[in-house]
């Protein structure tokens, strides 16, 4: 009998039945994620890892694979697993693909609808005791028929898109590779270069996974290629954008808004004062209750779709 390891302690019933429905000895762990020698043992003892992202497969725990194994990301970045994973002929990686990607685009627009109708800027004027709208820096704006500019056009993307066109809103788009998602041209996307995004978009939105040739894609250069009135949402991986300078673009133009859905360990005293044009969430786009469920479903089927085609 296979055995499995799920380091999630809230993993749902149902997704618990499809495992053990096919004869899987199921290990619920109630305790901290495992990372460093815990981690390796898993590795060594199970035939099956249902992990988290902050479970990091490293290069030198490679070497203690000496059986086929399947290895279950709950989340859709893959960066916390080493390549040496990817590579081993004994490892087979499954990941969520869609059960989030409405969860996090909703939120992508809540932070859009916060920024331009300065929801957050409002709140806090009334708990200054400053609550009148003249105090307001800026007039709200309605996003209705402006220009969003999507890096990345993935299933989040897709999601999004559906939200944009309600919105009524001119759409542009940049892709490494646009011939895969001619099908968006349906939904009114243009394809264009990374700089006509940047350079063009009132609204910008980045869904793409951290990878080595995605790492620092918004440079310092090309922040400064965005409008100053424009505004740049980011719930991909932190390291995608030079965050820094994106922030120190925001405190030189008030008119440029900033929404962020990133892991904040590096970024705590960057974000420890106030701006009335940045908002920053840690990382909760894709955790809603209902994507949990979705995940917890998808990671499941993933993994038995996995062991039927080893």
């Amino acid at each position: 009998m296979k055995k499995a390891y799920c380091g999630l302690p809230d993993f749902n019933d149902e997704a618990k039945q499809i495992i053990e429905n096919a004869e899987i000895k199921l290990t619920i762990d109630t305790g901290e994620r495992p990372t460093g020698d815990k981690l390796i043992n898993i590795l060594q003892e199970y035939d099956i890892l249902i992990i988290g992202v902050f479970s990091k497969l490293t290069a030198d725990m490679i070497k203690y694979i000496k059986t086929p194994k399947i290895i279950a990301s709950f989340s859709v970045g893959l960066d916390h697993i080493d390549k040496s994973f990817f590579e081993s002929p004994l490892v087979t990686i499954v990941n969520i693909k869609t059960a989030n990607a409405l969860s996090v685009a909703e939120h992508v627009f809540s932070l859009i609808l916060s920024l331009n109708k300065r929801v957050f800027e409002s709140n806090q004027l009334v708990l200054d005791k400053r609550g009148h709208r003249k105090n307001v820096h800026e007039r709200p704006e309605d996003i209705f028929g402006k220009t969003l500019g999507l890096i990345g056009c993935g299933n989040i993307t897709a999601e999004i898109i559906n939200f944009a066109n309600v919105f009524k809103m001119k759409i542009k788009c940049y892709t490494k590779n646009p011939d895969k998602h001619k099908d968006m041209a349906n939904k009114g996307v243009t394809f264009v270069s990374l700089n006509e995004v940047l350079q063009e978009s009132d609204i910008v939105n980045v869904s793409i996974p951290l990878t080595s040739e995605t790492r620092n894609l918004i440079s310092k250069d090309k922040i400064s290629l965005l409008k100053p009135t424009a505004t740049f949402i980011n719930t991909s991986r932190a390291e995608i954008v030079d965050t820094e300078a994106l922030i120190a673009y925001a405190d030189l133009y008030d008119t440029f808004y900033v929404g962020l859905d990133i892991d904040l360990d590096n970024y705590e005293e960057l974000f420890s004062k106030y701006r009335n044009n940045v908002i920053v969430t840690p990382h909760t786009a894709g955790i809603s209750k209902q994507a949990i469920y979705r995940m917890d479903l998808e990671i499941a089927n993933n993994v038995i779709s996995a062991l039927n085609n080893i």
